[in-house]
């Protein structure tokens, strides 16, 4: 009867293994990659996107407009570099990308060792009343895709925070082009 269930116990861990292995992120079986291939991650790119961030709002605040680009390069720069230091998402080798109207990010997720999920989520923005809003439309881990009830709750946390990161903007434009989001506004002035 023990050597049954040890038995058991070491067939039931090998198919997780297998399974880890089947999903890992060489076999991602039909994961989306970036158009051109791994977008590199540097640091000078993320603090570009700080800079001209930082420049547009100072811009905005003088009551002129704001124009914000934001490339493929650095914006993973900016999510890779800033989940390395945080590390409290067990995400690594981010990618984050626009094309089609879509921004997708993919990685590996690992929420325990040695387990390995190729994940993915794609969604598209529009500015709704001077304001950014998300729509999460897929989401997977590994083979298996997140129910719709949970993309609705993953569109309405990321569009809480915006909305509170979003306080004194007034988003006119936004676009999202092959590789580069474009977005332009004012600041709203003070009622």
């Amino acid at each position: 009867m023990v050597q049954q269930r040890q038995t058991a116990l070491i067939v039931v861990g090998v198919f997780i293994i297998l399974a880890s292995l089947a999903c890992a992120p060489g076999n991602s079986g039909g994961m989306p990659a970036p158009p051109g291939g791994p977008i590199p991650v540097s640091q000078e790119a993320a603090d570009r996107l700080k800079e001209n961030f930082n420049r547009e709002m100072q811009e905005a605040s003088a009551g002129d407009e704001f124009r914000l680009f934001v490339t493929n390069e650095e914006i993973t720069s900016l999510v890779a570099l800033t989940l390395q230091e945080t590390s409290s998402v067990p995400l690594s080798d981010p990618q984050v990308w626009f094309t089609a109207g879509r921004i997708y990010m993919t990685g590996s997720f690992s929420p325990f060792w040695p387990l390995k999920f190729p994940s993915l989520i794609a969604a598209s923005a529009v500015v709704h009343g001077g304001r950014v809003e998300v729509e999460v439309e897929e989401a997977q881990m590994g083979s298996f895709p997140f129910p719709s009830g949970a993309l609705e709750s993953a569109s309405d946390s990321i569009n809480e925070t915006l909305a509170e990161m979003q306080l004194d903007l007034q988003v006119n434009t936004l676009e999202i082009l092959e590789g580069e989001l474009q977005m332009a506004g004012t600041r709203r002035q003070p009622e």
